[in-house]
């Protein structure tokens, strides 16, 4: 049976292209947003009270931001650190058993090594990744909320 934070590597690796495109989409939409000086204090119907759109435009802006972009961001970063002390070997089955989500035998067959050489490589890696994360005693491991890690997002 496979460490939980193993498989808790392997998870934010799986995610990890869609953190990258989420965050691009993400700021594509803030960038397209409307810019907050376009806004003019209005009437609100109901009550005869006035709204600030102005107001609301940059609670919201800022929500994008804070909650979506900036977590994405440091889990990206993170594992984008981690990945940059793989050869190149390992960066290929990464590449290809996580980010393209190919079957193990083709990622085996691709790499042209054995079933049994693969799945040592894949151990290597994530054992790598976990001490290049921060080892037993990182910060990462502490939180047991679902929420905080993008990947349960």
């Amino acid at each position: 049976m496979m460490d939980p934070r193993m498989r808790q590597i392997e998870t934010w690796l799986y995610a990890y292209p869609s953190w990258k495109r989420r965050v691009k989409n993400l700021q594509a939409q803030l960038n397209d947003y409307p810019r907050v000086g376009w806004f003019s204090t209005v009437p609100s119907f109901p009550q005869g009270e006035t709204s600030d759109p102005t107001y609301d435009a940059v609670e919201r802006r800022w929500i994008l931001e804070e909650e979506h972009i900036r977590p994405l961001l440091f889990w990206i970063g993170l594992i984008d650190n981690a990945l940059a002390v793989l050869t190149d070997e390992e960066m290929t089955l990464v590449r290809l058993k996580y980010f393209e989500q190919k079957n193990n035998t083709i990622v085996w067959e691709e790499m042209y090594i054995s079933r049994r050489a693969f799945f040592r490589l894949r151990m290597a890696v994530l054992h790598r990744l976990f001490e290049v994360l921060g080892g037993e005693f990182a910060l990462i491991w502490e939180t047991t909320d679902p929420e905080w890690s993008p990947a349960s997002r």
